[in-house]
Parts: structure tokens; C-alpha cells; sequence
């Protein structure tokens, strides 16, 4: 459950986003604790910040990794599309 609303959260708030500062992190983070911490026993048996941001961080690069892929794919799909109008 946890990882689904980080991913959720991380999604919604950097997809389509230039720029990611640390207070954005944070904003997130805070979010993500605020959401999860009702479906713990016990607010103390939330995860701590630091592992949520660390998870955070997991997923941006993932994001980010997604991302240049997706750039990549669509250069190469651009450059077959030249070459195919080229060689007409």
C-alpha cells in the first residue's frame, strides 16, 4: 500500500515537471505520511522521512529513466520516418 501511493503521489506531482527542488521532495514526502499514516496501528509505526524520501528519490529516477527511454524511442521512431521519405 505504501508504494502505491508513493508512486501515485510522485507521479502526480513531477510527471510533465521541468524542475524538481528539494522542498518539492519534501512537499511530497509530507503528503505521502499524511496519506499513509491512517492505515497504520499507531502514527509512530509510519516509516520514517528519510526512508519515504528515499523511496521518492527511487521513484523519480525511475521517472526519469521512463522518460530518456521515451525520448529515445522517439528520436529513433523520427529518424526511421526521415529515412524512409529520404529514400523515396
Amino acid at each position: 500500500m505504501l508504494y502505491e501511493i508513493i508512486s501515485d503521489n510522485v507521479d502526480f506531482m513531477f510527471t510533465d515537471v521541468e524542475e524538481i527542488g528539494t522542498s518539492d521532495i519534501s512537499n511530497c514526502v509530507n503528503q505521502i505520511i499524511k496519506e499513509y499514516a491512517p492505515f497504520t496501528e499507531d502514527y509512530a509505526s509510519t516509516p520514517t522521512r528519510q526512508v519515504i524520501r528515499r523511496m521518492v528519490n527511487n521513484c523519480l529516477a525511475t521517472l526519469n529513466d521512463l522518460h530518456h527511454t521515451q525520448v529515445w524511442e522517439d528520436m529513433a521512431r523520427q529518424t526511421c520516418e526521415f529515412t524512409a521519405i529520404g529514400a523515396c
